[in-house]
């Protein structure tokens, strides 16, 4: 019986840390949603040729595209990654 209770007890206490871990861990901000809208700007997620990655841009009415993070202009001919 003594057994049992020690393996509740167990049980109790991961259960109880599993939960307060849970509310203690700061989330992780999302990716930013693809196309989002910005007063008269379109922007989207993009490669970034300066960056070598992935990077939110500003979308022009001429193709062209200007990323968040570095600021570098990118002609319309660029693929989108």
């Amino acid at each position: 019986m003594t057994l049992a209770y020690g393996a509740l007890a167990v049980l109790l206490a991961l259960t109880a840390g599993a939960l307060i871990s849970r509310h203690m861990v700061t989330p992780v901000a999302p990716r930013p949603t693809r196309l989002l809208m910005r007063p008269g700007k379109a922007t989207d997620v993009g490669w970034c040729p300066a960056e070598e990655q992935e990077r939110l841009h500003e979308y022009h009415a001429d193709g062209s595209r200007t990323c968040w993070t570095c600021r570098t202009t990118s002609p319309a001919g660029v693929p989108r990654g």
